[in-house]
C-alpha cells in the first residue's frame, strides 16, 4: 500500500518530536517530565488521528459528481442477480460503517420497456419480481461512499454482496456502492428524492416542484425551487409553449393545448420516477393523427422530457418551437453556450437583446446568483436538425395561447432547419431542466457532463 505523501510528512514530523534531539526537546526535558508526556501523547495522537484511513486500509472516496444517476443493467451484476426485490440492499461505506442508500431497481419486459407499476398500464413481469440480467439498478452519485477493504463488515447474514465503483471518466475520481442480497426483506434508507401524485399532475423533487395542466397536459405549467435549496416554492413559469408549423398541403399551427395525453402508467421510486404517456395531434384531410409515446424522467435536481416527432407523412415544411414562458425574472441573468457571459433580463426588448446569439445551442441557464434553473438540449446521433436558441425577454408579449401575459423571458428551442435530412422517424430529442444552487462560470460542467460524460461502473464480486 503506498502512503499519501502528507501522511509521510506527518509521521515524519510527529516520530521527529519525540526521537530526534533537539533544542526544544532538551528544553521540555529540562522543564519537567510533565511537558515530554504531553508531547508524546500527541504524537501518538497524531498518528492515531491523522491516519485512520491508513490503519483501516479503506479507499476515500473522491468522486465530486453528485446530479448524476447511475444505472447499472442487470447484467453487469451476474453474481448477485435472481433474488426477489425485496431482499436487496444497497450501502455505502462513510466513518466506516456500511449505512443503506436510496436506490430502486426498474423492472424492463422483453421488448426493452419499462414495466410499469401503477397507472392503468400497471404489469408484472414474466420473473414475477425478480431481478434478472434486463433489468436497472439505479441510484444516485451523491451517495457514493468509501471503497470497502475490510470484507468483515459485510453482514454474515448477507448470502451475497457485490462492490460497484463508479468513476468519473474525466477525472478518474471514484466512489463505491454495496449492493447485497439477504435470505428476506430487508431495512432500506429512509430517503424518497422524489415523489409523484398523479391526481395533481405534480412532481416532488428534492430540488423542485414540477405541475402540469390537467386541461392540457403536454407541458408543464408550474416549475418551482424547493426550500432544500434556498428556493420559497414560488411559481416561475407561466406554462412551456409548444407551438408547432406543419405544411402538407395546406399550413397548420398547433399548440401545447393540441396535444392531447393519455397517460399509461408510471414508476415512483425513491431515485426517480418514471411516467409514460401517449401524445397524439391530429390533423385533417383524412392524413392520420401523429402519435408518440415516451417517457418522461424525473431526479432529485432534474426532469428528462422526450420530444418525439413521428409524422405520418412527411411535411413540406416543419417548424418547432418548444420553449420555457418565464414569469418575473427580471434581474436575473440568461446564459448559454453560445452567451457564456450572461444577458440581463429586464422584461424590455431592446438594443442590448440584438447581441444575443441565437445560433444552435447546447446549454442554457438563467440565474440570481442564489438559484439555477438550466435547460440541455439532447439530440440523437449525427442529427442533421439545427435547434436555434429561442429568446424573448419582453413583458408585453402576447402570444396565444398563455395564461400570463409577457414572456420574461421566453427561453427554449426552435427548430426549421434539418428535417427534410431525417431519414427516419419517429425521430426523438430530449429537453432537460434543472434545477440547482448558485451559479459561476464553469457550472454548466456538472450539467453537460452527465450525458457527454457518463459515468462508469466496474462491478466486483465481494461474497
Amino acid at each position: 500500500m503506498t502512503i499519501p505523501t502528507t501522511h509521510v510528512e506527518a509521521i515524519r514530523v510527529g516520530l521527529a518530536l519525540v526521537s530526534r534531539p533537539c533544542r526544544s526537546r532538551r528544553k521540555l526535558m529540562r522543564s519537567g517530565p510533565y511537558n515530554l508526556n504531553i508531547l508524546c501523547t500527541l504524537s501518538v495522537l497524531s498518528l492515531v488521528y491523522i491516519l485512520p484511513s491508513i490503519a483501516s486500509g479503506d479507499e476515500s472516496k473522491t468522486l465530486k459528481r453528485e446530479m448524476d444517476p447511475v444505472v447499472v443493467a442487470g447484467d453487469h451484476c451476474k453474481d448477485c442477480i435472481g433474488q426477489s426485490m425485496v431482499n436487496y440492499g444497497l450501502y455505502a461505506l462513510r466513518n466506516g460503517r456500511l449505512d443503506p442508500i436510496p436506490f430502486q431497481i426498474d423492472e424492463l419486459d422483453g421488448k426493452g420497456q419499462y414495466v410499469l407499476t401503477n397507472g392503468k398500464g400497471k404489469a408484472e413481469d414474466s420473473d414475477k419480481g425478480l431481478f434478472d440480467s434486463n433489468d436497472q439498478l439505479v441510484f444516485m452519485a451523491l451517495d457514493t461512499g468509501d471503497r470497502l477493504v475490510k470484507h468483515e463488515l459485510v453482514p454474515q447474514d448477507a448470502r451475497g454482496c457485490i462492490e460497484i465503483a463508479v468513476a468519473d471518466p474525466v477525472t478518474g475520481d471514484k466512489g463505491w456502492v454495496y449492493l447485497m442480497t439477504f435470505p428476506g426483506p430487508v431495512a432500506r434508507s429512509a430517503i424518497d428524492y422524489v415523489r409523484y401524485e398523479p391526481e395533481d399532475l405534480r412532481i416532488t423533487a428534492r430540488n423542485y416542484v414540477a405541475q402540469f395542466d390537467k386541461r392540457f397536459p403536454a407541458a408543464a405549467e408550474k416549475y418551482a425551487f424547493r426550500e432544500t435549496i434556498g428556493g420559497d416554492g414560488t411559481d416561475i413559469i407561466d406554462r412551456v409553449k409548444i407551438r408547432t408549423y406543419i405544411k402538407f398541403v395546406v399550413g397548420l399551427h398547433r399548440t401545447e393545448e393540441d396535444i392531447l395525453v393519455s397517460e399509461i402508467g408510471y414508476i415512483d421510486g425513491p431515485v426517480r420516477v418514471i411516467v409514460r404517456a401517449r401524445n397524439t395531434i391530429n390533423l385533417f384531410l383524412g392524413i392520420p393523427a401523429m402519435k408518440t409515446v415516451g417517457n418522461a424522467l424525473y431526479y432529485y435536481s432534474y426532469a428528462d422530457f422526450p420530444l418525439i416527432i413521428d409524422t405520418p407523412v412527411r411535411p413540406t415544411e416543419f417548424r418547432v418551437q418548444v420553449y420555457d414562458e418565464f414569469m418575473n425574472l427580471a434581474g436575473w441573468t440568461m446564459y448559454s453556450s453560445t452567451n457564456p457571459k450572461g444577458h440581463p433580463i429586464d422584461g424590455v426588448m431592446d438594443d442590448r437583446d440584438k447581441d444575443v446569439d441565437l445560433s444552435p445551442w447546447k446549454w442554457s441557464a438563467i440565474s440570481n446568483g442564489r438559484l439555477t434553473f438550466w435547460s440541455l438540449a439532447l439530440y440523437p446521433p449525427a442529427c442533421p436538425v439545427n435547434a436555434s436558441l429561442y429568446y424573448n425577454d419582453d413583458i408585453a408579449a402576447r402570444k396565444l395561447p398563455e395564461g400570463v401575459p409577457g414572456e420574461v423571458p421566453g427561453l427554449g428551442w426552435d427548430v426549421s432547419e434539418g428535417w427534410d435530412k431525417v431519414e427516419r422517424f419517429p425521430f426523438e430529442m430530449r429537453l432537460l431542466h434543472f434545477f440547482t444552487e448558485g451559479y459561476a462560470p464553469g457550472d454548466e460542467k456538472a450539467v453537460v457532463n452527465i450525458h457527454d460524460y457518463p459515468l462508469v461502473e466496474e462491478v466486483k464480486k465481494i461474497k
